[in-house]
C-alpha cells in the first residue's frame, strides 16, 4: 500500500467501526484527521482480513458503532470464536529521544460473535471464564507502547543495528520477540499484506521519567524495565531457568539520561534480573517459605551454560552474577549450587561474586551495601555505559559489559542493589557530560538524589506487583535511602499479603499470564475440565477441610453458648466453661488434627495452575 511504504510508524489512533458483519479500523492521528487512505477489514464471521482503499469502498456508516480508539492489542481465540482486543484509553508518559511513551490505562474485548446462542452451557462458562483471565492480565498495569519508537529494545542495540535495511521492517519485525508481550495477539493481523503499521508493539514493566536541574543544567531521567515473556509468570510457580536457559522474572532495565546543549546528547546503562540460572523450583504448600528443590538427574551446569550463552549472544561483553542470596538456611542450597555450577563452567566472559546481603545488612545496618559498591567498583568503571555523541558515531560510547544480579524474586534486595549500581554509573555519566564537577557525586545534588531515589523505588514496587501481587519490600530504603521502622511494619502487610496471594490466587494468574502470552491455546471442543474443579470436593482434601470449618465452627459456637449460659444463669464463667469443656476441646482437636492434615499435605490446597503445566 502507498502509505505502509511511506513509513514504519504505527499509527497513532484508530475509529473503530462496529457493524453487524465486519469491523473497520481507520486510522487517524490524535486529534481525529484520517492518517492514511487505506483501512483495516475484519470479517466477524470468516475472520478474514484485507486492507482496503477507502478511495474505491468507503467504510459504511449505517448500522455501525464508532468509537475512537488508540490502538489494537491484537486479537485472539477465546470459546465463542475470535475475539479482538483494542486500547481504549492511554496516558501519556513523557518523551524518549523525541518519541512519545504511552502506557495503556483500559482496554475492551470485543468478541466477533454478538451472541453466545451456539455454545452450550459450559461453553459459555468457559468462554466468560477465559474472558476474564484476560481482563485480569490487561488490569494489572505496567502496559507501554510507542508509535515511532522501538522501546523493546535498548539503544545500544538500536545504535549497533542502525543499518538501512533493518529500519525499512515494520515495528514489530524489529521489535525484539524477548519483550513483547502482544506477539501472540498480533500473529493473526501481522499476516495481512500491508498491515505493519496497524500491528503496535507492546512491552510489559516499567517506564518512569523525571527532569532535574543539575548545576544549571536540565537533564531528563529515565528508566525502562522490560519483562520477558519467556518463562513468564508469577513467584513460586515459575521459578530458575527452562530448556532454553530462559530465566524466570527476568527483567531488562535501561537508565537513561538525556541532555540538550542545544545538541542532543544521550547515555544509557542496561543492567539485567533473573531468578538464579539452574534448575529448581519452589512449589507453594502453604508453609511461609516453600523449600526449594532440585532434582539431580537435571543436568544443572547445561542449563548454566544455555543461559549465559544466550547473554552472550544477545548483549555481548563480559557478565558479572551478583548473587544476594543467604549463605545459610533455604536458600544456602540453591545459591551454593549457583556457585559450585559458576565455577565448574568457568566461562570467560562470566564472573560469579557472592554478597550475603541479609547477613551483611542484619539489624538495619543498611549502610553496609557500600562494602558491595566497593568490590564491584573496578568493574562498574570498566563496564562503562552508552554514549550517543551528536557529533559522529566514533565519539559515542558502547558499554562493555552487564551486571546480572538475583536474590530469590529478584525483586527486593535486587531494586536496591540495581539502583545502588545505578548510581554510579549515573555519576559517571553526568560527569562525563560536563553536568557534575568532577568531586561531585549524585548523591551531592539533594533534588536529584531525591528524584532518582523515588524512580527506582517506583520501579521496584512495579516489578514486585506483577511477579509476587504487592509492592516491593525494603522499599523504604530505595526511596528514602535509610531503613525506617514503619518500612519494616509495611514490609510485613506486604509479606502477609503475598503469603495470600501466592497459596490462593496465583494459580490463576498464572493460567491467564499464558493464555495471553499464547502458551495455552484454547480450543472449544477440547475443554480443561480442571478449571471447574473446586477444593470443596468430595475427596479427603475437600472433606478435610470441610471438617476443618465445621470443627472451628462448633467451637465457637460451643464458647458462645457458655456466654449465654452464664448471661442466663449468672453462674460462674469457670463453671461455665467445666460444663462445655468437653464439647469445646472435642471440636478443638478435630479443628487441629484437620489444620494439621491440611499442612502436612499443603501443595494439595493452594490455587495450582490448571492450563498449563510447567
Amino acid at each position: 500500500m502507498v502509505d505502509s511504504l511511506l513509513s514504519t510508524d504505527i499509527y497513532e489512533s484508530f475509529n473503530l467501526y462496529s457493524h453487524p458483519e465486519k469491523f473497520f479500523l481507520e486510522p487517524t492521528d490524535l486529534g481525529g484527521g484520517a492518517a492514511s487512505k487505506h483501512y483495516l477489514e475484519i470479517d466477524r464471521h470468516t475472520n478474514v482480513m484485507r486492507i482496503v482503499d477507502s478511495r474505491k469502498q468507503r467504510v459504511p456508516i449505517a448500522d455501525t458503532d464508532i468509537k475512537f480508539i488508540y490502538g489494537i492489542l491484537g486479537t485472539i481465540k477465546l470459546v465463542s470464536g475470535y475475539a479482538l482486543i483494542v486500547i481504549t484509553k492511554a496516558s501519556f508518559i513523557g518523551q524518549v529521544n523525541n518519541h512519545n511513551i504511552w502506557t495503556i490505562q483500559d482496554t475492551e474485548i470485543i468478541p466477533y460473535k454478538k451472541t453466545t446462542l451456539h455454545l452450550t452451557e459450559k461453553q459459555i462458562r468457559y468462554n466468560r471464564m477465559f474472558t476474564d483471565m484476560l481482563t485480569h492480565v490487561l488490569s494489572i498495569g505496567g502496559f507501554y507502547y510507542s508509535t515511532t519508537l522501538d522501546i523493546s529494545r535498548t539503544f545500544q542495540w538500536l545504535q549497533e543495528n542502525a543499518v538501512p535495511l533493518f529500519k525499512t521492517r515494520s515495528m514489530l519485525d524489529r521489535s525484539s520477540e524477548r519483550f513483547v508481550w502482544n506477539g501472540h495477539l498480533l500473529s493473526q493481523i501481522r499476516q495481512v499484506p500491508g498491515a505493519e503499521r496497524y500491528t503496535l508493539p507492546v512491552i510489559h514493566g516499567f517506564i518512569g521519567q523525571n527532569r532535574v536541574n543539575v548545576n544549571g543544567k536540565e537533564i531528563k531521567l529515565t528508566i525502562i524495565s522490560r519483562r520477558s515473556i519467556y518463562r513468564a509468570g508469577v513467584r513460586f510457580y515459575k521459578r530458575g531457568v527452562d530448556a532454553e536457559g530462559h530465566a524466570a522474572n527476568y527483567v531488562e532495565t535501561e537508565q537513561i539520561v538525556e541532555y540538550d546543549t542545544p545538541d542532543k546528547h544521550l547515555t544509557s546503562f542496561v543492567q539485567l534480573r533473573g531468578s538464579i540460572p539452574l534448575l529448581w523450583a519452589q512449589k507453594p504448600n502453604l508453609r511461609w517459605q516453600p523449600m526449594p528443590t532440585m532434582k539431580p538427574t537435571d543436568d544443572q551446569l547445561a542449563a548454566f551454560t544455555r543461559t549465559f550463552g544466550w547473554h552472550k549472544q544477545h548483549y555481548g561483553g563480559k557478565h558479572v552474577i551478583v548473587n544476594l542470596v543467604n549463605q545459610k538456611g533455604r536458600e544456602k542450597k540453591v545459591g551454593g549450587e549457583l556457585e559450585r555450577i559458576a565455577r565448574q563452567a568457568n566461562i570467560d566472559f562470566v564472573r560469579y561474586h557472592q554478597f550475603d546481603f541479609h547477613k551483611e545488612c542484619h539489624a538495619m545496618q543498611w549502610h553496609r551495601i557500600d562494602l558491595l559498591r566497593e568490590q564491584l567498583s573496578q568493574e562498574i568503571s570498566q563496564f562503562g555505559y552508552f554514549y550517543l555523541s551528536p557529533n559522529s558515531i566514533e565519539s559515542s560510547r558502547f558499554q562493555q559489559g552487564f551486571f546480572r544480579t538475583n536474590c530469590m524474586d529478584c525483586l527486593d534486595r535486587t531494586n536496591v542493589v540495581q539502583s545502588m549500581l545505578a548510581r554510579e554509573s549515573l555519576t559517571e555519566q553526568l560527569r562525563m557530560l560536563g553536568i557534575l564537577y568532577p568531586e561531585q557525586k549524585v548523591q551531592d545534588i539533594p533534588l536529584l538524589e531525591n528524584l532518582f531515589k523515588h524512580l527506582w523505588a517506583d520501579n521496584g514496587d512495579e516489578c514486585s506487583r506483577q511477579y509476587a501481587g504487592t509492592g516491593a519490600l525494603k522499599a523504604d530504603f530505595t526511596r528514602l535511602g535509610k531503613r525506617t521502622y514503619l518500612g519494616a511494619m509495611n514490609d510485613g502487610v506486604n509479606a502477609v499479603s503475598r503469603y495470600v496471594r501466592n497459596n490462593f490466587g496465583d494459580g490463576y494468574r498464572q493460567d491467564a499470564i499464558d493464555l495471553f502470552l499464547g502458551n495455552f491455546l484454547v480450543d472449544s471442543s477440547d475443554l480443561p475440565n480442571s478449571l471447574e474443579t473446586s477444593i470443596l470436593s468430595t475427596d479427603q482434601n475437600g472433606l478435610a477441610l470441610i471438617a476443618a470449618l465445621f470443627a472451628m465452627s462448633m467451637t465457637i459456637l460451643c464458647l458462645l453458648v457458655a456466654g449465654r449460659n452464664d448471661q442466663r444463669l449468672s453462674l460462674s464463667p469457670i463453671v461455665i466453661f467445666l460444663d462445655n469443656a468437653t464439647a469445646t476441646l472435642f471440636w478443638l482437636i478435630i479443628f487441629f488434627v484437620c489444620m494439621m492434615f491440611i499442612f502436612l499435605n499443603g501443595e494439595e490446597f493452594v490455587n495450582t495452575p490448571k492450563l498449563k503445566l510447567d
